[in-house]
C-alpha cells in the first residue's frame, strides 16, 4: 500500500525542506509525489537541465523508507518556451488566447509542444526511471482541467477536419451521417468544416448564450479532443518507458469533470488514477468513483494521486471546511478497501504564494505539526499493520454501465437540464443498490456482461447497433437487464433512430414507446406498481407510455395515460428485461432493484445495518471467505447486523448476531 503526501521541495529554503522532510520521514508515510509543477526548475533555461534539488529529495526520503511519484512538469510550460513559441498557447471556445502566467495554457496537439513535453519526459526518465527510491511516474497534471480539454486553434482545427475525414472517408457521408441538410449544414470539403461554439466542457464560458450547432459534429469534437489529449499523454508515456518499468500514470478528476474517455485513456497506461476531493466534515466520500476506477483496468488496483487534507483557504476562493477528527484516516481506509492501491493527500505544507497559495494542507503554512499531521501518522500505521487484508479480491454480480458517447449527448442536447443529471442517476443505482446489501461494479459498455447476472443499464440515450445485440445475447443467455427511459434514441452519428423505440431492443424489452415527455411541475402523473409495500407513487424526469407484449409491473393512474404501462417485465430466452419508462422516488426504485435481485437469486451481505445513510459495508474475498470492511461516517454510534459467526480481524474476537460500532469507526470482520 502506497500513502502519503504531494511535496514540493523547489518552493523551499534549505532550513525548510531539512524541516519538512523530517517531518514526513517521522510521520511513516512511504510515498510522496514530486515534480508536477516545477519545469522551470527543472529546465530553468533550453537544454539547461538542473535535477540536483529533486534528486537529493528523492534520496534523503528513499534511505529514510519514503518512495517518490516523479511527475512530468508539463502542466505549466516555462516562459522561456511560451517566449519561442507562441503558437504552443491554448486557443479556447470563444478564440480567446490564454497568455502565460497560468496552468495547462497549451495546445495539446501542438507539435511544437508534443515535442518539448517528450523532450523533458525523456530526461526525468533517464535521471529517475531506475532510481530505487522511486515507485512510478505521473504524466502533466489534471488532464483537461479548467477548461483547458477543448482546444479550438489552427492545429486543432486541422487536425479535428483529418479526423473527420479519417473517419467518414468522404464528405458526402458526413453529410448524410450529420443530417446535413437542416439548416443547410451541408459542405463541399472537410476544410470548410469549423470547431463548434458551445461546449460542453466545466468551467467553460459560452461565446453565445445558445448556438443550436450539429448534434453529430458537436459529439465528434468531444471523442476527437478526448483522443487528442490521450494522444498527448500517451507520447510522455512511451518516453518514460524507454528507461523506466515503474508503473506509468496520469491523474484524472472523478468520472466525468473534464470529459475524457478514461476508459479509452487508461488503456495506455499503467493503472488508473485521479484526483478526490469529497467534504469530509459534513459528508463522506461517495464509493461510486471507486466502483468506477475498479472497471476501468481489470484487476489491476486504482491510486488516489490526490486526496483531501484539511481546510480553510481553498482554490476557489470560498473556503473549505476542516475535516472532522477521524475522518482522514476513516477516508483512507474507506478508499483502500474499495480497491485503492495508493492515496496521497494534497498537500503537505500550506503554500505562502503563488496562485494555490494559503490553500490546503496536512501541515499550516508554519510547519508544526498538530492534529491533521497526528491523524496521518496513524492511518499510515494502521495501513501498514491492515497491509494484508487488501489483498483480497471482489466478486461482484452486479454492474451499473456509464458511458462517454451517452454523457456528451446528453449535455449537447439535455432532456430535462434542470432534473436530470446522467451520472447522478447512475449513482444513484448505485448506492441504492448498496442499501439492499448488493455490491456493485461501474463499468463500459464494451465491458464483459457475462460476468454478471444484472446489468443496469441507466438512460442509455445512445446505443449502435452491435451494443443493442450484446444487450439481446446477455438476456437471451440468462442475465437480467434493467434499462431506463430514453433507451436508444440515437446511434452512433448522434441522430436519432427512425425505428420504434426503444431501438433494436424492442424484442428483448417487449415494449414499444409510444408516446414520451419529460415531467414537469404541471404533468406529473401517479404510477400505480405491482411490487414493493408503497405501491403508488409519482413519476418524475421523463415519461414513456409502453405498449407491447411484456408484463406490466407499474401503470398510470390518472390523465389520458390512465390505464398506460410505464414499467415492464419481459421474458426473452433464459433471462429476463425490465425496462423502467420513468424515475421512480428512492423506496420504490429500491423496492424494484429488490424485486429483481430476488429474480437473479443475488448475493447479498452478510452484515446489514437498519440505517443507510453514512454507513458503508464493503465486501471481499479473502483465502476464500468473505471479508467485510464496517464504516460508520456517522456522529452516532450503530447497530450491525450479523448473519452467522465472524471473526475481529483486529481484536481477534469472535461476534455474531449484532455488533455496535461508534460513531466516525471502523471495523473487519471475516466471515467463521
Amino acid at each position: 500500500m502506497y500513502y502519503g503526501v504531494a511535496y514540493y521541495p523547489e518552493q523551499k529554503t534549505e532550513d525548510e525542506l531539512n524541516h519538512d522532510l523530517k517531518l514526513i520521514v517521522d510521520s511513516g508515510i512511504n510515498t510522496v509525489r514530486m515534480g508536477e509543477f516545477a519545469w522551470s526548475r527543472l529546465e530553468p533555461r533550453e537544454n539547461c537541465y538542473d535535477f540536483g534539488w529533486l534528486e537529493k529529495a528523492v534520496e534523503y526520503l528513499g534511505r529514510h523508507g519514503v518512495h517518490t511519484i516523479i511527475c512530468t512538469p508539463t502542466a505549466c510550460p516555462p516562459a522561456w518556451l511560451v517566449k519561442k513559441h507562441p503558437d504552443i498557447l491554448y486557443v479556447d471556445n470563444r478564440k480567446i488566447t490564454r497568455p502565460f502566467g497560468g496552468r495547462r495554457i497549451y495546445c495539446y496537439n501542438n507539435e511544437t509542444y508534443r515535442a518539448y513535453s517528450k523532450g523533458i519526459a525523456l530526461e526525468i526518465a533517464k535521471r529517475f526511471g531506475r532510481n530505487p527510491f522511486v515507485c512510478g511516474f505521473q504524466i502533466d497534471n489534471e488532464p483537461a482541467q479548467e477548461g483547458t480539454g477543448r482546444c479550438a486553434c489552427p492545429v486543432c482545427q486541422k487536425e479535428f477536419q483529418a479526423y473527420l475525414k479519417e473517419k467518414y472517408k468522404t464528405i458526402e457521408e458526413y453529410n448524410k451521417r450529420s443530417f446535413g441538410s437542416f439548416w443547410s449544414q451541408e459542405y463541399d470539403d472537410f476544410s470548410e468544416i469549423g470547431i463548434p461554439v458551445s461546449t460542453v466542457e466545466t468551467g467553460a464560458e459560452q461565446f453565445l448564450k445558445c448556438q443550436r450547432e450539429n448534434p453529430t459534429l458537436r459529439l465528434e469534437f468531444e471523442r476527437f479532443a478526448s483522443k487528442s489529449q490521450i494522444e498527448y499523454h500517451t507520447i510522455q508515456y512511451h518516453a518514460l518507458k524507454q528507461y523506466t518499468d515503474y508503473p506509468v500514470t496520469t491523474n484524472t478528476t472523478g468520472l466525468a469533470t473534464n470529459s475524457i474517455n478514461y476508459y479509452e485513456g487508461a488503456q495506455t497506461l499503467d493503472c488508473f488514477a485521479f484526483d478526490f476531493y469529497p467534504d469530509l466534515r459534513n459528508g463522506w466520500p461517495s464509493s461510486f468513483p471507486y466502483a468506477f476506477a475498479r472497471g476501468i483496468k481489470k484487476d489491476v488496483p486504482f491510486w488516489l494521486l490526490e486526496f483531501q487534507s484539511g481546510g480553510g483557504h481553498s482554490l476557489g476562493g470560498t473556503g473549505r471546511p476542516q475535516p472532522f477528527p477521524g475522518m482522514l484516516k476513516l477516508s483512507a481506509l474507506q478508499a483502500m478497501a474499495n480497491g485503492a492501491e495508493m492515496l496521497l493527500h494534497f498537500q503537505f505544507r500550506t503554500f505562502p504564494g503563488g496562485a494555490e497559495q494559503l490553500n490546503y494542507a496536512i501541515l499550516d503554512m508554519d510547519g508544526q505539526p498538530r492534529r491533521r499531521y497526528y491523524e496521518m501518522q496513524d492511518t499510515a500505521a494502521t495501513l501498514k499493520r491492515l497491509e494484508p487484508l487488501f489483498s483480497s479480491k471482489f466478486q461482484n454480480e452486479v454492474a451499473v454501465c456509464f458511458d462517454y458517447d451517452v454523457l456528451w449527448a446528453l449535455k449537447i442536447k439535455p432532456i430535462h437540464e434542470k432534473e436530470f443529471d446522467y451520472v447522478a442517476f447512475c449513482e444513484r443505482f448505485y448506492h441504492l443498490l448498496q442499501s439492499l446489501g448488493i455490491q456493485s461494479d461501474v463499468i463500459s459498455y464494451g465491458a464483459d456482461f457475462s460476468r454478471y447476472k444484472m446489468i443496469v443499464l441507466p438512460t442509455a440515450f445512445l446505443t449502435t447497433r452491435a451494443f443493442q445485440e450484446k444487450c439481446k445475447e446477455y438476456v437471451q443467455k440468462g442475465g437480467l437487464l434493467l434499462s431506463t427511459f430514453l433507451t436508444g434514441d440515437k446511434d452512433e452519428y448522434n441522430t436519432g433512430y427512425t425505428t420504434s423505440l426503444p431501438a433494436g431492443l424492442q424484442e428483448v424489452t417487449g415494449v414499444t414507446v409510444a408516446e414520451s415527455e419529460p415531467v414537469l411541475d404541471g404533468n406529473h402523473n401517479l404510477v400505480e406498481l405491482t411490487f414493493g409495500e408503497q405501491r403508488i407513487c409519482r413519476d418524475s424526469i421523463w415519461s414513456e407510455m409502453l405498449e407491447g407484449c411484456a408484463a406490466p409491473l407499474g401503470t398510470y393512474r390518472s390523465d389520458y395515460k390512465k390505464g398506460q404501462m410505464v414499467i415492464a417485465e419481459n421474458a426473452y430466452g433464459s433471462g429476463t428485461s425490465l425496462y423502467l419508462g420513468t424515475s421512480l422516488p428512492d423506496r420504490q426504485l429500491r423496492d424494484l432493484l429488490d424485486y429483481a435481485a430476488s429474480k437473479r437469486n443475488l448475493h447479498r451481505h452478510d452484515v446489514t445495518c437498519a440505517a443507510t445513510q453514512g454507513i458503508e459495508i464493503i465486501e471481499r474475498v479473502y483465502l476464500g471467505r468473505s471479508l467485510y470492511f464496517l464504516f460508520n461516517f456517522t456522529d452516532s454510534s450503530v447497530i450491525m447486523n450479523l448473519n452467522g459467526g465472524f471473526i475481529d480481524m483486529e481484536k481477534q474476537t469472535h461476534c455474531e448476531k449484532t455488533l455496535k460500532m461508534d460513531a466516525r469507526s471502523y471495523r473487519i470482520l471475516q466471515k467463521e
